[in-house]
């Protein structure tokens, strides 16, 4: 009796150890993990689950500390038995987490599927949306116009080297490469050195001297990385830790917020170190790059108003070298994830870095043009499925540089070189063929003899006159694939009537004679309707938008240039372009989309020269449907496809 009392009480005792120890080594982990010490999180972890324990908040904690850390392929693992574990208590942030780390093991089919389930969760989110609108991304990204050629770089240390910049025929960029000055500054949360900015002096065409410390002054016992340099060389803009006499000042959650300071150089040294206004103790600013012109800087931040963990913001530098107001760039470029090491070229292009549009995995780098609506991904090589990110050119040599911790480095972080050339698209084979058409009554149908048919192409050239036959028919002479005319019919006691062509694509008869090509004409003065639309009045064809896409049909652009052409003819009319969307999906994301249809339907219209301010866009959402199929009434996909359209209202001036 005594014998197995005793047993059982071992077996207690070495259970209450079990748990102590579980207990214990948590709380280190957990400790470890809250003040941002991932390196040291990731060691105590995995010594638990090596001792056999697992739950929900360590694999969580676990796969965030990888990720946080730029290891996406043990995030994903970790992630995954995560999932594994009980799917049905994880929060939604963590649907997108897995969904990105799957990307880094290759595997975008389990992503998609992933990043379907956080729509689910989260259907107002903007990386959802981004996701739903570019479902076909694979797709798009490998049709690039930029044909990139890499090169590695000598500057590279077996640490991180990262943020280039160019200064003096050289490369200024930052490196947690131990150099000795602040022996024993280890960063807790890679378990690294702190970074310092280092500078490589430029040997030969792609050559580098050994990097040096870049200079004692701006280097201090804290981080300090991403430098840009006016042109003249006199003074930079950089990022470093909040800081004060040289030590880290934290905010209330343990970080050391970043901030981005100037200095400038007198005699060789730099001075007059100073933190820039809109920088804050409870949010970061980073990354700056300057306009061509010096008078906008660009720079990342989560001050308010942000959309997520990052954002692009730009403030004007004032002629007496204040700061204006920083302004958030919008939900075109930025998402609730991170948006990041803003580039901005002589032309307006801004390159930015992002883990919230859709891409190969991890960081990628991305451009977009400000006058225009449209993110684009580089596409390979710039991009890998590992963190791509702080890019720059130097326009003037067609080369440029970026950093990448993917495979095949010398460190956690590389320095890439390369070269770039814009690649001109392959004109098509121009054929040159005939088109028959007919000059008819808009009201009776019956043709119109002898009318005048002028020519034109859509530089408003006169291409040539045609005169029409007793029985209203016609031949011209046009050029394919994809050429656009436009015909003007005139004719006595009948208003002047115009038709649109683009021709079609590939292969063409001799003669179109199957076409129908018709010019159809009114008796009368033509009266403007304020206040109907213009697809009635001009009996257009309805312009229709596919599935969560706001991009225009190749069909829409003749029926476009009727509303151009109606306005150009007259005018004292304004038009209101009122897009709309079917009932699948969010209220948010459908007025978010449809506004999107709006504003590329006004920006085609604004192309073919009209005014600004006669065309205005406008998105409805789902609040207008044209049929029953509101929410939940099933309808097939033709009958949804009605709703996704555009109006074109009329208006006095």
């Amino acid at each position: 009796m005594k014998k197995l009392y005793y047993i059982i009480l071992l077996c207690f005792l070495g259970t209450l150890n079990s748990v102590f120890g579980q207990q214990s080594g948590l709380k280190k982990a957990s400790e470890s993990f809250d003040n941002y010490a991932f390196s040291e999180a990731i060691e105590s972890y995995e010594q638990l689950i090596a001792k056999g324990y697992e739950s929900e908040e360590i694999y969580k904690n676990l796969g965030d500390a990888y990720y946080n850390n730029g290891d996406y392929e043990e995030a994903s693992k970790w992630y995954e038995k995560l999932f594994d574990l009980n799917e049905t208590t994880i929060g939604t942030e963590y649907y997108f987490r897995y969904a990105q780390a799957l990307k880094s093991v290759g595997d975008y089919k389990k992503s998609d599927t992933y990043m379907r389930k956080f729509n689910k969760s989260k259907k107002n989110d903007l990386r959802t949306l981004k996701f739903l609108e570019n479902s076909d991304y694979l797709e798009k990204i490998k049709n690039t116009k930029v044909k990139y050629t890499l090169k590695s770089l000598s500057v590279n240390s077996k640490d991180s080297d990262f943020a280039p910049s160019l200064y003096e025929k050289g490369l200024v960029f930052a490196s947690a490469r131990d150099s000795g000055t602040f022996v024993g500054n280890i960063h807790k949360w890679t378990n690294k050195p702190y970074l310092n900015l280092y500078k490589a002096d430029t040997i030969g065409e792609g050559e580098y001297a050994s990097p040096v410390q870049f200079s004692k002054e701006l280097n201090g016992k804290t981080n300090e990385s991403s430098t840009v340099f006016t042109k003249d060389g006199t003074k930079v803009y950089f990022t470093r830790n909040n800081s004060k006499n040289g030590n880290f000042v934290e905010d209330e959650t343990g970080l050391s917020r970043l901030k981005i300071y100037s200095a400038s150089l007198e005699n060789g040294v730099w001075t007059n170190i100073t933190e820039l206004p809109f920088n804050s103790d409870t949010y970061s600013t980073a990354n700056p790059s300057l306009s061509a012109d010096e008078h906008t800087l660009y720079f990342a931040s989560d001050m308010e108003p942000s959309y997520g963990a990052s954002d692009i913001f730009k403030v004007e530098i004032l002629d007496d070298g204040s700061f204006g107001t920083p302004e958030n760039l919008g939900e075109i470029i930025n998402t609730e994830a991170r948006e990041t090491f803003p580039f901005i070229t002589t032309d307006n292009e801004l390159f930015f870095a992002s883990d919230g549009h859709p891409g190969l995995g991890g960081l990628d780098m991305y451009s977009f043009k400000l006058d225009g609506d449209e993110v684009l991904n580089l596409g390979a090589p710039i991009n890998s499925n590992k963190d791509d990110f702080s890019f720059i050119l130097d326009e003037e040599k067609n080369i440029g540089f970026f950093a990448s911790n993917r495979d095949g480095g010398v460190g956690d972080d590389d320095i890439y070189g390369f070269t770039y050339e814009k690649l001109e698209e392959e004109p098509e084979a121009i054929v040159i063929s005939k088109i028959n058409g007919t000059v008819i009554d808009k009201i009776t149908g019956e043709s119109i003899p002898f009318a005048k048919v002028t020519v034109y192409d859509y530089s408003k050239n006169e291409l040539r006159e045609i005169d029409a036959d007793a029985e209203g028919k016609f031949a011209s002479e046009i050029e394919f694939p994809n050429i656009k005319y436009r015909f003007v019919s005139q004719a006595e006691s009948y208003n002047d009537a115009t038709a649109y062509l683009i021709t079609p694509l590939g292969v063409v008869d001799e003669t179109l004679n199957e076409l129908d090509f018709i010019i159809a004409m009114e008796k009368g003065d033509a009266s403007t309707v304020i206040g109907a639309d213009l697809v009635q009045i001009l009996k257009m064809n309805p312009i229709y938008f596919s599935l969560n896409s706001s991009y225009l049909d190749r069909e829409s652009y003749s029926e476009l240039d009727k509303v151009v052409a109606y306005m150009k003819e007259n005018p004292e009319t304004r038009v209101e372009v009122g897009s709309h969307s079917d009932s699948r999906d969010s209220d948010r994301y459908n007025i978010w989309l449809s506004d999107r249809r709006a504003k590329s339907t006004v920006k085609y219209i604004v192309s073919m020269g009209i005014s600004e301010d006669r065309i205005t866009g406008k998105g409805y959402g789902e609040s207008q449907l044209v049929n029953k199929c509101s929410n939940d009434v099933e309808c097939s996909e033709e009958e949804h496809a009605l709703n996704r359209r555009s109006e074109f209202i009329v208006f006095k001036k």
